[in-house]
């Protein structure tokens, strides 16, 4: 085959650039419902293994029946969870608007708060800056909350491609992993390298970090349900992003509603609840954290809580996984850099020349 010359080098980059973009283009709309179906795909690959071994090597019906038992144990709950925290928000909005006893409490200690401290700041002002914040906030989310429902169409049919995309990832995944190892330049000891540590790192933070904050959340939200606090799904959600804060974590949301419910009288309830955030919810990280990171690459909480907060602000919603996912992937090359640039072999297994 004789050499392509120099004019149709170009054109064929010029070609292939357009077309390139153009199907950017197209894709572009379902990115995030494929990255979602990629992290889906590789957290549950253990669960799929398994139903694969149950199925006899069935690779079809192996990657439905692991979409469809993820379908129904954790997309379903969550879009339940999101319509019951959209009723709470309006109803949380409500009560600022109108005014409820739980209100009137806490405008009560906030009165006396404030009293206290301008005996030393006379400046000092909390009671009408909490309420006009707070106000503004939660009318803030609402609003955003019924726009995104208003696209409830748009909603299902992004959970449509999700689980069609999973299905294809898990039927030919092994010929999607061939065909990238082929058109990737790097040797495929390289290849196979950086994809199993980025593997282990989206399933480290994922299931690690992140599994513990939501298992602490809902149990903060089961602990308001029990202990009577209002809105337990919402402070839940809430608990969920606190118990990534290094430290202070879920106390956070947990101290505060104790106090509140002994201010308001309902002593052996406060009691209760602060018990329930300091073993039930505190301690669970002390044990789940630890099986759930075992093998896995360990990154630093703090950071964590940087990558969900910058991931939300970058991706939206879904930045509360992109987020962090993107920061165990910056770590997995951080790890395979030796081996790839400066020549240092860390597999046991040297690469092919």
């Amino acid at each position: 085959m004789r050499k392509p010359h120099v004019g149709e080098l170009v054109f064929f980059w010029i070609l292939f650039g357009i077309i390139g973009l153009l199907t950017f283009s197209i894709m572009s709309p379902y990115l995030t419902p494929l990255f979602l179906a990629g992290v889906f795909a590789v957290l549950f690959s253990p669960l799929h293994r398994r139903v694969l071994k149950w199925m006899k090597g069935n690779e079809g019906g192996a990657a439905l029946g692991t979409v469809l038992i993820v379908l129904c144990v954790v997309l379903i709950p969550l879009i339940f969870l999101g319509v019951l925290m959209f009723q709470e928000v309006l109803s949380i909005y409500g009560s600022l608007s109108g005014g409820s006893s739980a209100l009137t409490a806490v405008d009560g200690f906030l009165n006396v708060f404030e009293g206290f401290v301008q005996q030393l700041v006379p400046t000092f002002q909390i009671h009408a800056n909490v309420y006009t914040y707070l106000e503004s906030m939660l009318g803030w989310l609402a609003s955003h909350l019924n726009t995104f429902f208003a696209g409830i169409l748009s909603f299902i049919f992004q959970i449509v491609i999700i689980n069609v995309a999973m299905f294809f990832l898990y039927k030919d995944g092994a010929r999607l992993r061939a065909f990238a190892l082929k058109w990737s330049p790097l040797n495929d000891e390289y290849d196979e390298s950086i994809i199993a540590k980025i593997g282990t790192a989206v399933s480290s933070v994922v299931k690690g970090a992140l599994t513990t904050a939501i298992v602490q959340g809902t149990l903060v939200g089961i602990g308001f349900a029990i202990f009577g606090i209002p809105n337990p799904v919402l402070w839940g959600v809430i608990a969920t992003v606190a118990a990534l804060i290094p430290l202070l974590g879920t106390s956070l949301i947990t101290l505060p509603a104790g106090v509140w419910l002994l201010l308001t009288g309902h002593v052996g309830m406060g009691i209760g609840l602060m018990l329930w955030g300091i073993t039930f919810v505190g301690l669970i990280d002390n044990f789940l954290n630890p099986y759930l990171m075992k093998r896995g690459m360990d990154v630093h909480p703090f950071l964590i809580l940087l990558s969900v907060f910058g991931g939300l602000a970058y991706f939206g919603p879904v930045g509360f996984l992109a987020g962090p996912i993107v920061l165990a992937f910056f770590f997995a090359l951080l790890d395979i850099y030796p081996q790839i640039v400066q020549g240092h072999v860390i597999t046991d297994t040297p690469p092919k020349e």
